[in-house]
């Protein structure tokens, strides 16, 4: 159970460092998936003293059951559909279609709202972050965006996950390192593993964002 999203970073981040003490992370930048991974990537940028850069992953639904994921699309309009859970809940193409479109214009929308420059990943060591994994699919979208940018290295990095074996395997697929603290056999949600695990509203996110603009700033002198 971790207090809130920045003490579960703060562990995160110590887990993290390690790494890079032993020369697996060389030239890191942490990217968050908003809006819960935002908190949780600061703290690791801090411990690891890197830039934090953004990248948005919207879920899509289930018909009539907004908290199922069936897949996920990223702003660059990249897809990922489960099949399986998309026969079984009775969306079709069309519903994918209508609500990928629905979550881009969304994306775009928070993107010119939080006016967050992204970072070159060239290169980089990209530590992908969020403030839990359910599905998986919102990170394996995330991860196949940013392959486009060829990184040195992606590692995967969340506070918790379920003790899933094809939700691992589907990550470790797209990534070359998994960096999850807790694994739990009853998962339940991603809530359930936090003390406060409230809705992040648009003043929390900038104040972050700000903190971590100042940040990059030091990164670099």
């Amino acid at each position: 159970m971790f207090e809130n999203r920045k003490m579960a970073g703060v562990m995160l981040g110590k887990k993290l460092k390690k790494l890079k003490d032993e020369g697996k992370i060389i030239d890191p930048v942490v990217v968050a998936l908003p809006r819960g991974g935002i908190p949780v990537g600061l703290e690791i940028s801090k411990i690891l003293k890197a830039p934090l850069d953004i990248l948005f992953v919207k879920k899509i639904p289930a018909p009539g059951n907004d908290e199922l994921a069936i897949g996920s699309v990223s702003e660059n309009g990249m897809v990922f559909v489960n099949k399986d859970l998309m026969l079984r809940t009775g969306a079709n193409e069309e519903y994918i279609r209508e609500k990928g479109i629905e979550k881009i214009q969304e994306m775009a929308r928070m993107r010119d709202k939080y006016k967050f420059e992204p970072i070159l990943l060239e290169d980089k060591d990209v530590i992908l972050v969020d403030d839990g994994i359910a599905t998986g699919a919102s990170m394996y979208l995330a991860a196949q965006s940013i392959v486009r940018d060829k990184p040195r290295n992606v590692i995967i990095a969340s506070p918790v996950a379920p003790n899933d074996e094809n939700v691992l395997q589907m990550l470790r697929n797209v990534s070359h390192h998994l960096e999850i603290l807790l694994l739990p056999d009853m998962f339940m949600s991603v809530g359930k593993w936090y003390e406060d695990f409230h809705q992040l509203n648009d003043e929390e996110i900038k104040a972050i964002l700000e903190e971590a603009e100042m940040l990059r700033n030091d990164v670099k002198n």
